[in-house]
């Protein structure tokens, strides 16, 4: 067989999976593009309910924030805490799935639910996961996104075998690596974008596209601890959590010697802190993070015993297994965040660069299919 024939072969596949796909690689592209600076726009959200400390003001304690949720929630023991560290920054708080964000000195409840602008992007990661659909037809939602990016990654390769010049010089390579001053017609235009943006953007589509996979497949996951001689973790089990009774050490006091344990470790400088209790019993974790992006090299777990208040264990990134490692590297590297705003910027922008791929790429081949056959039946006549 021939290059020219299979060049033909992979041309076609091409075309027909990206005609086949190219709707739900559009959206999950066009979505990308609306999550990419998700956590800080919440943030933002949420320091709109910053207040001012008046002089007499007291912060409220950790186990006062406890005792707010316990009235609310008395049969939910499962309760999460964020500390934001600025002065006056509401108190982002969980009970459960019950989300409120209390007043920093009154603990008066400021806000039912996670707010508009969380529900917002709710909504965005829902279109992006699964389509929109719900109950059992979210299963269906997810399948189609997870197989769409399959065919995603297959168009990425396709497109870089169908980019290579025939000839292999310092011209050639120009002419696919940079768009031209003057553009011939309408078509030639949609085609330079389609290569000259996708062989840019390949990369990190690519990755993007290849860590996608670990959400929607197991032997994703299989490959890519099995690449670091491990199993798949499971998932552990321990004793359900009904009250908060057995523990006995103030969970303030907790608060204040994991502040302590951050100012002595380099993480004087925290962002937030976030607290969980109720998850496993007599046992408070404390997340400390530099970031606001949840990036796991600036930010570590410490666990404490509510009955001793002793530290029981102490967990960073490098302290998981090396496939624990990599698939943690792999999430935020889907999103960018491993890389910081910088990498946020760059998986929103290649997401949007995707989208015109797409309508470039759907130009093309209504031109190739419905287009030019009219034209040569109009010439034949």
């Amino acid at each position: 067989m021939s290059v020219n024939t299979i060049k033909r072969w992979v041309f076609w596949a091409h075309l027909v999976t990206g005609l086949v796909a190219g709707l739900f690689v559009f959206c999950m592209s066009f979505t990308g593009v609306l999550l990419t600076y998700e956590r800080q726009i919440v943030e933002l959200s949420e320091m709109h309910y910053r207040v001012s400390p008046k002089d007499s003001a007291r912060r409220l304690t950790t186990d006062e924030v406890v005792n707010v949720l316990q009235q609310l929630h008395p049969d939910e023991p499962h309760i999460y805490i964020r500390w934001v560290n600025k002065e006056g920054a509401a108190i982002p708080v969980w009970a459960g799935k019950n989300n409120y964000l209390l007043h920093p000195y009154t603990g008066i409840v400021l806000r039912v639910g996670e707010g508009a602008v969380t529900e917002f992007f709710h909504q965005v990661t829902d279109l992006h996961r699964y389509l929109l659909l719900t109950g059992d037809s979210r299963a269906i939602g997810k399948n189609i996104t997870a197989y769409a990016n399959l065919v995603f990654i297959f168009l990425l390769l396709s497109g870089l075998y169908l980019w290579l010049p025939k000839r292999v010089n310092r011209s050639a390579f120009k002419h696919a690596f940079w768009l031209p001053k003057r553009y011939q017609s309408t078509q030639h235009r949609h085609r330079q974008w389609h290569l000259v943006f996708g062989i840019w953007c390949l990369p990190a589509l690519f990755v993007i596209a290849l860590t996608a996979t670990l959400f929607h497949f197991k032997w994703a996951n299989e490959a890519l601890y099995g690449a670091f001689g491990e199993t798949v973790p499971q998932r552990e089990q321990h004793e359900e959590v009904t009250r908060l009774d057995a523990d006995v050490i103030p969970y303030e006091v907790l608060f204040q010697r994991a502040v302590h344990h951050a100012k002595h470790n380099q993480f004087t400088d925290w962002y937030s802190m976030w607290l969980e209790i109720g998850e496993e019993l007599n046992e408070a974790r404390f997340y400390i993070d530099k970031s606001i992006g949840h990036r796991q090299e600036l930010a570590y777990s410490l666990y404490f015993d509510t009955r001793s208040g002793d530290i029981s264990k102490v967990l960073r990134k490098s302290d998981w297994s090396r496939g624990g490692q990599a698939w943690g590297t792999a999430r935020f590297l889907h999103t960018g965040e491993y890389f910081g705003v910088i990498g946020q910027t760059i998986a929103g922008l290649v997401s949007l660069i995707a989208c015109i791929l797409v309508y470039t790429g759907m130009l093309l081949a209504w031109r190739r299919l419905i287009i030019a056959p009219k034209q040569r039946k109009h010439i034949s006549e």
